[in-house]
C-alpha cells in the first residue's frame, strides 16, 4: 500500500518530495503506518488523507451524514469497539457485514469484529469526522451496545439477596452464583473473549479488574495488546463463568486456583485454555493460557535448531541415559522442545513417562502425570513412584528444587534418559545452577549429556519488511564478517501492513545455543571453572551462541537486527 499512498500524494501535489522523505524517516525511526505518520507530523489533513487511501486501497469512501444507522446493526458490535477504532456497521445482508471505518489496515479489530458477529465482513472508509459525528448520533440514540446489554441482562437476573454474603457462613451463595453465570449475556461475553483470543493467534488472556474498569488484554507474539475495558460491574459475572467451565470452586475468593478447558474451533481444532485464577486487591484476575494442539509444533526438525545444533542434539537424544535439559524464561518455549525430543525418540519399545505441573499438551502414546501438590502428589512423589514403573524415558516439566534435581540425577545415573526444564538464562548458567542447588559437580558430569538454551525472537512480516545494507557499524557490532564470511550484508527491517497488524512481525522462530558436555566441559566442571570459561571452551569446541544464532537467523530474513539486540547479549 505504502508506494501507490506514495505515488498519489506526489501526483496531487499534496506533499513535497522533500515533506515525504521527512515522514519516511520519522516512520524509519518510530515505526508504524505512513498514514499515521502523515497525520501526525501535519503534512496532510485528514479529509486529504481518507481521499488518497481511498484510491490507493481501492476501497469506496462514502459520507455517513447521508446514512441513517439501522439500530439492529447497533447491536452487533460494542459501543466502546466502536468508538475505540473508529467504525460503524452500516448493512447487512445474510451474513455478509458491511462496516465503515477510519483506518480499514486494522486488520486485528476486523478479526475481533469477524468473531464477534460470526459473519463475513467487508469493508468501506469514511472520513474521520463524520465518522466521530455519526457515532455520536448512532449511539445517542440508540443508547445500548452489546456489551451494555450483556451488562443490562447481569443485572436483570442478579438478585441482590441472593448475592449477599449469607450471615451464617460468611460465604456468597452458591446456587445463585452458577445460575447468574449461566445466563446467556454472560455466556456470549465470555465466549466472545475466547473466540477473540484464538483468531487473534493469543498465547495468553489477561481478564484484570482495574479500579474503575474491567481490562481485557492479549499477548500476541510475546508482547501484550489491550483489547477492550468495560463496567467493573462484569467483573463477577465474567469470573464466575470462567471459573464454572474450568470446573473451578466459584464460591472460593480467596485463594489462588488453576483449572482447564477446552474449546472445538469452527475449522474442527481443538484448543485447550489453561486458567489460572489469582487474588488481587481489586479483585481476582484471570489468566488464560492458549494451548492449540497443533502436533507439527513438536516436530524437532521445525523449532528453528541450526543445522549443526539440531545434529547435535538429536546424537544427544539416541544416547540410553542421561540427562537432557532445556534453559530459559517463561514463555520461551522449553516445553515445546521437551516434546519434540520425546516426540523424535518416540517408539513402541520405549516406556516414556512424563511429571508436569500442569500438563500442557496430552500427546499419544506417553504416559502423563499431572502433579497435585494439594493432594501430596509433589514432583518428588511422583518421581519417586515412576521410577517404580519401570520407564525408559522420564520428562521432567520443570526442575524447581534441589529435592526434584537430585531425583532426576540419579534417574539419569541408574539408566535413564531424563529430559527436564530450568529457569536459567544460559547453558553454562545452568551448571553453576546445578551447583547452587547441592548438585556435587562430579554428579553433573556423570549425568547431563546435554543443555538447550532458547529464546523466541519475533518473525519479521515476509509481507512488508524492507531490505537494507548494513553499515560499518553494525558490521563490526555483530561480527558479521567473523560470522557470516562473504554475506553481502543485507538485512531486513519491519515495516507495518495489514498482515501483522501494524507492528511489522508476524509470529516467532526460536533462537537456541546447544551446548554438549564434551570431555573438555566435563574437566572445566570438575575445576570448577567460572561460566565465561566454559562458554569459551564450547564455543571453541563449534557451539554456536544464542546471539550468533539469532544474527544467523536475521542474516535469513526471519528476524531482525533489533529483535537480536532486544533479546540477546552481546557474547
Amino acid at each position: 500500500m505504502h508506494s501507490p499512498l506514495k505515488e498519489i500524494l506526489l501526483r496531487d501535489r499534496l506533499i513535497t518530495p522533500e515533506d515525504l522523505n521527512r515522514a519516511i524517516e520519522e516512520q524509519e525511526r518510530s515505526g508504524g503506518e505512513l498514514s499515521r505518520i502523515l497525520l501526525r507530523l501535519k503534512l496532510v489533513d485528514e479529509d486529504q488523507l481518507s481521499v488518497v487511501l481511498s484510491e490507493a486501497l481501492q476501497l469506496p469512501l462514502i459520507n455517513l451524514n447521508l446514512f441513517r444507522i439501522d439500530p439492529s446493526l447497533l447491536k452487533l458490535i460494542p459501543k466502546e469497539t466502536a468508538e475505540r477504532s473508529l467504525l460503524l456497521p452500516i448493512s447487512r445482508l445474510n451474513d455478509q457485514l458491511t462496516i465503515a471505518m477510519v483506518d480499514p489496515m486494522d486488520m486485528l479489530t476486523i478479526d475481533n469484529i469477524k468473531a464477534m458477529t460470526s459473519m463475513s465482513v467487508s469493508v468501506v472508509l469514511a472520513r474521520p469526522k463524520e465518522m466521530r459525528a455519526a457515532l455520536e448520533r448512532s449511539y445517542a440514540q440508540n443508547n445500548s451496545s452489546d456489551l451494555e446489554e450483556i451488562f443490562q441482562g447481569i443485572k436483570d437476573t442478579k438478585e441482590a439477596e441472593s448475592l449477599e454474603l449469607v450471615k451464617d457462613n460468611a460465604q456468597p451463595n452458591k446456587r445463585a452464583i452458577e445460575d447468574l453465570s449461566e445466563e446467556a449475556p454472560v455466556i456470549t461475553l465470555a465466549n466472545t473473549i475466547i473466540q477473540q483470543a484464538v483468531v487473534a493467534k493469543a498465547s495468553d488472556v489477561f481478564i484484570e479488574p482495574m479500579e474503575n474498569c474491567l481490562r481485557i488484554r492479549y499477548r500476541v507474539d510475546g508482547f501484550i495488546r489491550e483489547i477492550d475495558r468495560m463496567s467493573k460491574d462484569l467483573h463477577f459475572p465474567l469470573i464466575s463463568r470462567i471459573k464454572i467451565i474450568s470446573s473451578l470452586d466459584i464460591a472460593e475468593h480467596r485463594l489462588p486456583q488453576d483449572g482447564r478447558f477446552r474449546i472445538v474451533t469452527d475449522q474442527n481444532k481443538e484448543v485447550d485454555f489453561r486458567v489460572n485464577v489469582l487474588p488481587t486487591a481489586m479483585g481476582e484476575k484471570i489468566v488464560l493460557r492458549v494451548l492449540d494442539k497443533n502436533q507439527d509444533m513438536a516436530d524437532i526438525n521445525k523449532l528453528g535448531f541450526e543445522p549443526d545444533s539440531l545434529e547435535k542434539l538429536k546424537e544427544c537424544c539416541h544416547k540410553p541415559h542421561g540427562m537432557i535439559l532445556a534453559c530459559g524464561p517463561t514463555g520461551s518455549g522449553k516445553t515445546t522442545t521437551l516434546y519434540a525430543v520425546l516426540k523424535y525418540i518416540d517408539s513402541p519399545g520405549r516406556n516414556i513417562v512424563t511429571v508436569e505441573d500442569p500438563v500442557e499438551f496430552q500427546m499419544k502414546g506417553f504416559n502423563q502425570v499431572n502433579i497435585r501438590a494439594e493432594f501430596g502428589l509433589s514432583f518428588p512423589t511422583a518421581l519417586r513412584s515412576i521410577l517404580r514403573q519401570d520407564p525408559d524415558v522420564i520428562m521432567i516439566g520443570e526442575i524447581r528444587d534441589s529435592e526434584t534435581l537430585d531425583i532426576a540425577v540419579k534417574a539419569a545415573l541408574t539408566g535413564h534418559l531424563v529430559v527436564s526444564s530450568l529457569h536459567t538464562t544460559t547453558g553454562p548458567g545452568s551448571i553453576t545452577r546445578m551447583i547452587n542447588m547441592g548438585i556435587e559437580p562430579f554428579l553433573i558430569i556423570s549425568s547431563v549429556v546435554a543443555i538447550v538454551a532458547q529464546r523466541l525472537v519475533r518473525r519479521v512480516c515476509q509481507k512488508c519488511r524492507e531490505m537494507y545494507t548494513a553499515s560499518d557499524e553494525i558490521v563490526q557490532e555483530f561480527h558479521l564478517k567473523k560470522l557470516l564470511p562473504g554475506h553481502n550484508g543485507q538485512f531486513y527491517r519491519p515495516r507495518g501492513c495489514a498482515q501483522c497488524l501494524n507492528s511489522g512481525y508476524k509470529g516467532r522462530v526460536g533462537i537456541t545455543e546447544t551446548l554438549v558436555l564434551t570431555n573438555k566441559i566435563k574437566e572445566l566442571i570438575l575445576l570448577s571453572s567460572s561460566e565465561a570459561q566454559i562458554k569459551n571452551a564450547a564455543r571453541a569446541q563449534g557451539m554456536t551462541t544464542m546471539r550468533e544464532d539469532a544474527v544467523i537467523k536475521a542474516s535469513q530474513g526471519l528476524t531482525t537486527l533489533e529483535e537480536v539486540t532486544r533479546l540477546t547479549a552481546p557474547d
